[in-house]
């Protein structure tokens, strides 16, 4: 991942080019590990699927990180996984590339699974669904004559009960089409949906979604244009009264970037770009008065599914896993100084394989900037009128992906108080589908426009959250709040107003599945038992806790379930194991269900007490769109939040200056009533 930076003024940026152990494989890298691997495996004819960084092992870099004091290593060696796959039998292959050493470490043959789906596949899917003569004929019975207005969603199969197994490389394409070029197609859904098997890259079948309870054997399909790009909304009809806001940094900005490491108002992190969770934050530490504390190894969105609530057929196949089956890496869009992020920017580049083992350039593919958060915190004493106000801003570490219809912006916050926080925004387009004239949505959808479905849905979003705090060997705790078990007039609870809180640690990886409960409003405690805070006579920790934690409404027996385990509980805590990174299994695309968060769990009790632990924590949205979802959808905003928890002195925000209109430069809206007092001074 190589570093780009873009302000709106001079800054004390720093920017090493010096290679660290965590940074994103190079172009030129890709191109040696490509080089190597064809060198060593001359005989076999296959494409590149994925070539990535593997990261280092974990012990060895608490040393190089300097955490772990016993030894000392300056050097790492630089390894790359490459999953290619071959391409007459779609035979899966792992290998390890040592760039250190320029040698092939190991190739192994891994039956029976299905690697990410790449962008190269989906462009080639999608040429081949449209020029496939059962896919003509069904267009030619819809009226379709011109195939260069339809298209296609290529999505992952999930798992096909025609097809079993993970022998075929499959797909399946949800099918739409334009009346004009740039057209919303989600506004013209069709009614078949090709299954493709990849390897022959030849449609096996088509699937025609019939009609529920209707008179017809087919929809027509809705031609009445919905659309929001700028041509079709007409410059004439948007707003007169919006009046520009600018953001400025005249002294630049607070943060110091080098190479990958980022330094912010007493913040430390290192931030890397792969093909699969995108962003990823590393190293993650907070400068408490001399000490350095160590906070989190690495935190990730490990993996997430969009399940579908539609009992339909083929409906009951869609629940996307965004992370496994497409990567959010290779989804990433590159970002628009001004539109998407505003300010004093600096961006980050990600680089990426395609099947041919060349690198391809996602520039700006990461966003970093600081904005203002409102008010930190305030007190006026009524007394003599002193109020006191401290601003809060917050550095901004985010990238935006889209798949297929629907976009997610993806944002880390780090605040000065020591909060930290990942918000999920999710825009872009419902999927949708055609109804007949008479037909209803069965309760499982909304009707958003004359015979357009968009059906229920939820979306999950599992992280994985590698702890440190203050060391490796950290503990749970879940924390409820209830009322007093005693009634009013009761001697412990005289006028019942009386309500306390437990704390449990969680012992073993059993314990360690838990659900949340509004009830109680609970939350969970990252602790480190070998240090007590001196004032609250507890360990020291953070809370994690989030207002979008709904629960999976498939049975959890059903084929979504099976296959994302890690929806079923808000929580699950496991020893750290550097093979388990993806709460849906490695091989996430076609999967069975056999290699998950779940599966791990539960094999056998293990103990999560005080030991190097990793916390998978689930939140997510339940969507049941509206009409004012379509034809795109404003942002729906879901997340969570970790914040200190008797970890500090006192509130680590004391220290950030007070702010005023001479810094910032605010001016009253209405000159005519200019205060000449100032709104954050000492005195009312």
């Amino acid at each position: 991942m190589s570093t780009t930076k873009e302000t709106s003024s001079n800054t004390t940026l720093i920017q090493h080019q010096e290679i660290h152990p965590l940074d994103q494989l190079s172009g030129d890298e890709i191109i040696q590990v490509a080089q190597i691997t064809r060198q060593n495996k001359p005989n076999i004819d296959f494409v590149f699927n994925t070539i990535t960084l593997k990261e280092p092992n974990k012990k060895q870099m608490l040393v190089y990180l300097g955490w772990d004091k016993s030894n000392r290593v300056t050097k790492i060696e630089r390894e790359a996984l490459v999953i290619a796959l071959e391409k007459r039998t779609m035979k899966c292959y792992e290998a390890v590339v040592s760039l250190t050493h320029s040698s092939l470490k190991s190739w192994v043959y891994v039956p029976d699974v299905q690697p990410i789906l790449t962008m190269d596949e989906m462009f080639e899917v999608e040429a081949l669904v449209i020029k496939d003569p059962m896919v003509r004929q069904e267009c030619l019975e819809l009226g379709i004559r011109d195939m260069s207005n339809v298209f296609s969603d290529p999505w992952a199969i999930a798992r096909h009960v025609s097809h079993p197994g993970r022998e075929k490389r499959l797909m399946q394409a949800l099918m739409y089409m334009r009346t004009c070029e740039d057209d919303n197609q989600y506004a013209h859904p069709l009614d078949f949906v090709p299954i493709i098997d990849v390897g022959l890259m030849k449609v096996i079948s088509i699937e025609r979604i019939k009609p529920r309870d209707s008179k017809f054997t087919r929809p027509t399909i809705p031609l009445q244009q919905h659309n929001f790009l700028p041509e079709f909304i007409g410059e004439e009809n948007y707003r007169k009264d919006v009046k520009p806001i600018i953001i400025q940094q005249p002294h630049g900005v607070s943060f110091v970037v080098k190479g990958h490491e980022i330094d912010w108002q007493k913040w430390n992190m290192r931030i890397s770009m792969n093909y699969r969770e995108g962003l990823v934050i590393h190293n993650v530490s907070y400068q408490d008065g001399p000490e350095r504390r160590p906070l989190f190894y690495r935190i990730s969105l490990s993996e997430m599914v969009v399940p579908y609530a539609d009992t339909n057929s083929p409906h009951h196949r869609k629940h996307a896993f965004d992370v496994g089956e497409y990567g959010l890496g290779l989804c990433t869009n590159s970002l628009a100084l001004g539109c998407d992020c505003l300010g004093s920017i600096y961006y980050f580049d990600a680089i990426f394989n395609d099947h041919d083992g060349k690198p391809f350039h996602v520039p700006n593919a990461i966003c970093l900037h600081e904005e203002d958060y409102g008010i930190l915190m305030k007190h006026t004493d009524y007394r003599n009128g002193r109020a006191h106000t401290i601003r809060s801003r917050r550095l901004v570490i985010s990238q935006i992906v889209t798949v297929a219809n629907y976009d997610y912006g993806l944002y880390y916050y780090f605040y000065q108080d020591g909060t930290f926080e990942y918000e999920v925004k999710a825009t872009g387009e419902l999927n949708t589908h055609v109804l007949a004239e008479d037909e209803s949505t069965a309760g499982m959808g909304m009707i958003v426009a004359p015979q357009i479905n968009a059906q229920y849905h939820q979306h999950f979003f599992t992280m994985r959250i590698d702890p440190m705090i203050d060391g490796l060997r950290n503990s749970v705790q879940q924390v409820d709040t209830y009322s007093l078990p005693y009634p009013t007039g009761h001697p412990k609870n005289p006028f019942g107003n009386g309500f306390t809180s437990s704390y449990r640690t969680l012992k073993t990886t059993k314990e360690g599945q838990q659900m949340a409960n509004y009830d109680t409003s609970r939350f969970w405690k990252i602790v480190n038992t070998e240090r007590i805070h001196p004032y609250s006579k507890t360990p020291v920790g953070w809370k994690i806790v989030s207002g979008h934690t709904a629960p999976l409404y498939a049975k959890h027996d059903s084929l979504v379930a099976e296959r994302a385990g890690f929806a079923k509980k808000t929580l699950w805590v496991t020893v750290y194991d550097e093979r388990q990174m993806f709460a849906g299994g490695f091989y996430c695309n076609q999967s069975g269900g056999n290699d998950t968060v779940e599966i791990w769990a539960n094999q056998e009790e293990v103990n999560i007490e005080q030991t190097d632990i990793v916390l998978w924590y689930t939140f997510g949205i339940t969507h049941l769109p509206r009409v004012e979802d379509f034809p795109i959808m404003p942002v729906e905003y879901c997340g969570f939040t970790i914040k200190p928890c008797n970890f500090f002195m006192a509130n680590p925000a004391l220290d950030v200056p007070p702010t005023n209109k001479k810094i910032n430069h605010s001016v009253h809206a209405r000159d005519s009533m200019i205060q000449k007092q100032d709104c954050c001074s000492n005195k009312l």
